[in-house]
């Protein structure tokens, strides 16, 4: 037992202490921005539906989400082939579409409403996000490091089997949380809400 919480603290200490407040903060630096963006959006100009476009809920199954949100995954832990440079822009990307959907919903509906969107899945999802990028921004450390000729190695066998089980233990809040936001979010939603929202 004491051997394994040993194991744990130390690939908390290698992969997570410092690269996850990291990926965090681009991640939530972007969402902002991309709020900002979303909030400046008149709600005269959103399609509708009985304008004939499409409502700000569309109806996805747990596998579209999950596919979409493991290529999002597969995608962030991509540091070693970019010096990190994939990973920064994923988080980027992310935060802005995050950022902008929100800020075009609380113009709609109560921001409440909006929060038990996101909350209920994204409690899981961007864990799993933020630990597939802390993973993608360490490798692209360690490559830069290695090409600088302070590191003999790029990866070690001990790098390669840690960053699988924190891929793995993201994919799985990736599906979990898949599975929420297909079947049970917008349900939650529409409880606070009052009324059913509009989905396609």
């Amino acid at each position: 037992m004491g051997a394994r919480l040993a194991a744990t603290r130390a690939i908390y200490r290698r992969w997570l202490r410092l690269y996850v407040p990291v990926a965090a903060l681009v991640l939530g630096v972007s969402t902002v921005a991309g709020f900002l963006l979303g909030s400046a959006v008149p709600v005269e100009s959103l399609p509708t539906t009985e304008g004939g476009g499409t409502g700000p809920f569309p109806a996805l199954t747990t596998v579209d989400l999950a596919v979409n949100n493991l290529t999002a995954l597969v995608a962030l832990s991509l540091g070693a082939v970019s010096l990190g440079l994939v990973t920064v822009l994923g988080l980027v990307l992310n935060g802005l579409l995050i950022g902008v959907v929100v800020g075009i919903a609380v113009q709609q509906v109560d921001p409440l409403v909006v929060a038990m969107l996101i909350l209920p899945h994204g409690v899981l999802e961007i864990p799993a996000l933020l630990v597939a990028s802390a993973v993608g921004l360490r490798f692209g450390r360690l490559t830069v490091r290695y090409i600088r000729g302070l590191e003999e190695r790029l990866l070690t066998r001990r790098d390669l089997r840690e960053a699988g089980w924190l891929l793995l233990c993201s994919a799985l809040l990736i599906v979990v949380a898949a599975y929420i936001e297909a079947n049970l979010t917008l349900e939650l939603a529409e409880r606070v809400a009052g009324e059913e929202l509009v989905a396609v």
